[in-house]
C-alpha cells in the first residue's frame, strides 16, 4: 500500500518543521524535504510508520493523535473529502468511505454498519497498539468526528466513542477534541452514533457534484484494484520457492502483528495456518528461518517500541507483550539483546528514552 505524501506534509506543518527539521522527521526512509512539495508523491504504508515514530519524537507531547486530528479537514483527503462533503447524507458519506478508503486513509482501517438505533463506524489498524497505534486511532477518531461534524453543521456530542485500549495518562485530552461520551478497554475501537442523525440529509449535498466525485473516485479505485492485480501476477510467476520466502516470513510476522499481547506457540500458528507444526516448520527451514525466530523478533521490535515510551515501566511492557511476569521478560529481553532493558535503554538517545522502574 502507498498514500499521499499530503499527509507527511500536513505533519511537518503541524510540528511547525524548518527543513532540518523536516529531515528528522523523514529520517529512515528515502524521502527528502523536497519530496513531500510533489503533489503526486506517494509514501509506502512502512515509510509511513517509520515517520509516525519520528513524529512522536519531535513532537514530544501527549495527545498529538488528538491535535493533528483536529487539524484535518474534508479537503486533506482530495476527492474523497470531496465526494463525502456533497454526499446526500452521513449513512451515504461513511458508506462511500468504507468503499474508498484505500484511495487516501492511511493506515486505518474503517467499517460501518447499523446496529440497532445506531450507526456504528468501526477503526482498526494493521499494527500494534503501542504508541504509534495510539497515535493512529486518536487521529482518525477526531478526523471522523470532525467530517461529520462539518456535514452537520453542530457538535456531536450524541456519539459514543469506545477505545480497544486502557485509559491514557493524557485522557483529560480527550474531552477537549472529542464531544460524545468515551469509555475506554473495550473490545473494539469504534464511534456509535444514533441511526436518526446518520440518516438526516445533508443540508450542504450535491447531487451533480456528488456524481462527479462517485465517478471520480470509483476510476482511481479501478485503477488501484488494477495495479495492486498486476502485482499479484507478477509475484505469481516467480518460481514456488520463491514466492514461499515471501510468503511464510509475512504472513507468520502479520498474524504476531495483529494480535498483540498473545505470545503464540508454533502450534497454535500451525493451526491458524490450518497447518501440521511439522509442515510449517518445513516451511520455514527452506527459508532458512525457524518460528522461534519469527517469534523473537517480532517481540524484541514490540519490546523496544514501549520501552521508549514513557506511559511505560519494563512491567507494563512485560503485561503487553504478554508475559506472566518481568522476571520472564527480563531474562527473554537478555537473550535476544545480551543486556537489561534498563541497560538497553540507558544507552538510547535521549530524547527517545524514558525511565523505567
Amino acid at each position: 500500500m502507498t498514500y499521499p505524501v499530503t499527509y507527511i506534509r500536513l505533519l511537518a506543518r503541524e510540528l511547525r518543521l524548518d527543513e532540518a527539521g523536516q529531515r528528522q522527521l523523514l529520517a529512515g526512509t528515502p524521502l527528502t524535504p523536497a519530496d513531500i512539495g510533489q503533489l503526486d508523491r506517494e509514501v509506502s504504508a512502512a515509510d509511513s510508520l517509520l515517520i509516525l515514530r519520528n513524529t512522536l519524537r519531535l513532537a514530544d507531547r501527549p495527545g498529538f493523535g488528538l491535535e493533528v486530528g483536529s487539524r484535518f479537514s474534508l479537503a486533506a483527503h482530495g476527492p474523497l473529502g470531496q465526494l463525502l462533503s456533497s454526499s446526500p447524507s452521513l449513512a451515504d458519506a461513511w458508506h462511500a468511505l468504507e468503499r474508498y478508503q484505500a484511495l487516501r486513509v492511511p493506515l486505518v482501517h474503517i467499517r460501518c454498519r447499523f446496529e440497532r438505533d445506531n450507526f456504528v463506524i468501526a477503526l482498526t489498524i494493521d499494527h500494534a497498539l503501542d504508541d504509534i497505534g495510539l497515535l493512529m486511532l486518536e487521529a482518525m477518531a477526531v478526523t471522523v468526528q470532525r467530517g461529520i461534524e462539518l456535514i452537520i453543521g453542530r457538535r456531536l456530542k450524541e456519539a459514543r466513542l469506545q477505545f480497544a485500549y486502557p485509559e491514557p495518562a493524557h485522557v483529560d485530552l480527550y474531552a477537549r477534541y472529542l464531544h460524545g461520551s468515551c469509555r475506554f478497554n473495550a473490545t473494539h475501537t469504534a464511534i456509535r452514533i444514533p441511526r436518526v442523525v446518520m440518516e438526516e440529509p445533508n443540508p450542504f449535498r450535491d447531487p451533480q457534484v456528488w456524481a462527479q466525485a462517485t465517478a471520480h473516485c470509483e476510476a482511481l479505485f479501478q485503477t488501484l484494484s488494477q495495479t495492486r492485480s498486476q502485482r499479484q501476477s507478477q509475484h505469481q510467476s516467480q518460481p514456488l520457492q520463491a514466492r514461499a520466502v515471501l510468503l511464510w516470513r509475512e504472513r507468520i510476522t502479520h498474524v504476531l502483528q495483529q494480535h498483540p499481547g498473545q505470545l503464540w506457540t508454533l502450534v497454535e500458528v500451525a493451526a491458524h495456518f490450518h497447518l501440521s507444526p511439522r509442515t510449517l516448520m518445513r516451511h520455514l527451514k527452506a527459508e532458512a528461518t525457524s518460528y522461534q525466530q519469527l517469534l523473537d523478533a517480532e517481540l524484541q521490535r514490540q519490546a523496544k517500541l514501549h520501552l521508549r515510551s514513557p506511559r511505560h515501566t519494563v512491567e507494563s511492557v512485560a503485561l503487553a507483550l504478554g508475559y506472566q511476569d518481568a522476571t520472564a521478560f527480563r531474562r527473554a529481553f537478555r537473550r535476544w539483546c545480551g543486556e537489561s532493558p534498563s541497560a538497553w535503554l540507558a544507552r538510547q538517545p535521549v530524547e527517545e528514552s524514558a525511565s523505567v522502574s
